[in-house]
């Protein structure tokens, strides 16, 4: 069963959200986000997916290209999982 929940982060001095989906796959979760479209322009898509704990990417993205936003967006959601360690 899918998971949605709704998570806030700053971004350019606003307070943003997005609501996000759940979604388990044999060897990751998937998350879906939902946000306003000129938020999404500045993405490399709508889908972060998590292979190892801890470790949220967006796909084809190498951790060290995490644009601010990017970066926000993972950080919202780790909190909401309250997730621990996360690699940025």
């Amino acid at each position: 069963m899918a998971r949605i929940f709704n998570i806030y982060f700053p971004f350019q001095d606003v307070v943003r959200n997005a609501i996000v989906t759940e979604r388990s796959a044999p060897f990751y979760i998937e998350y879906h986000l939902t946000l306003e479209p000129d938020l999404l322009l500045q993405l490399p898509g709508n889908k972060i997916i998590v292979t190892t704990p801890g470790y949220f990417s967006f796909p084809q993205v190498p951790a060290h290209e995490n644009n601010v936003l990017m970066k926000e967006i993972i950080k919202a959601i780790a909190s909401h999982l309250q997730t621990h360690k996360v690699t940025l």
